[in-house]
């Protein structure tokens, strides 16, 4: 008797995690999925510079930067995956953060987010139009539950 909760919680528990079902654990998120999560780290690491939060700045910048090193190496066949001019601007941005510069992180903002749409662009694409943002969404932004001050 005492089995049945035990299994049932089993089930339930595996069933949480559907990523691992039936595919001997090689999944690998959509190509469009890694690209939204890039968007959506693009408006943090924009919002992170302008209130000089560089500690945010950085982890953005580094989840940008793995985010890249994926679709590099799981869509290594297809042009979108081409990640290659991302490079100079993710490392001015970095230089930017680091030398705690505004002027600077703005400058190298706006060249990543003109790299974004040249590779858009390149690959037909280009209806999908990345841009800085005109203003701070905060408060109506998926990330208004979270506080991005700086201690």
């Amino acid at each position: 008797m005492r089995r049945y909760p035990i299994i049932a919680a089993t089930i339930a528990a595996g069933m949480c995690f559907p990523v691992f079902a039936g595919d001997g654990g090689n999944y690998a998120p959509n190509l469009g999925d890694i690209m939204g999560a890039i968007q959506l780290r693009h408006f943090k690491l924009w919002y992170a510079g302008n209130v000089g939060n560089w500690r945010l700045t950085d982890y953005e910048l580094r989840q940008i930067r793995s985010s890249f090193q994926d679709v590099i190496r799981l869509y290594p066949n297809v042009p979108e995956a081409n990640m290659v001019t991302m490079t100079q601007p993710v490392e001015e941005i970095r230089s930017a953060a680091a030398a705690k510069d505004k002027t600077k992180f703005e400058n190298a903002f706006e060249k990543l987010t003109a790299a974004c749409d040249s590779c858009h662009k390149a690959v037909g694409l280009d209806f999908i139009e990345i841009r800085v943002p005109l203003t701070s969404p905060m408060m109506t932004s998926p990330f208004s539950n979270q506080s991005f001050s700086h201690k």
